[in-house]
């Protein structure tokens, strides 16, 4: 839930992806990815077709907007990627 909840607040994404690690909180595009599809479970999820349908096509189309974003740019260019507009919108 924390990957999905930082994917879905662009507030947090600055805070979390722009930190210097001084107030002990860091992350970054690609650790909200893993959070969500790796250590989420949702990858496995779907592999098994483990959720309901209308889940698992916002995933796969969350997961498709993902691919659009270049996970080694920095974080001032993700932000502004067209596709964080719907990255957003679907993590909420």
């Amino acid at each position: 839930m924390w990957a999905l909840e930082e994917l879905a607040s662009r507030e947090e994404q600055e805070r979390l992806w722009l930190s210097d690690g001084s107030s002990g909180e860091v992350s970054s595009f690609t650790e909200a990815i893993c959070g969500v599809f790796d250590n989420g479970g949702v990858s496995r999820a779907l592999d098994s077709n483990g959720l309901p349908i209308e889940l698992a096509i916002r995933f796969k189309e969350l997961s498709n907007y993902i691919d659009k974003v270049p996970q080694d740019a920095p974080p001032q260019e993700q932000f502004g990627h067209p596709a964080m507009l719907e990255i957003t919108r679907l993590s909420s």
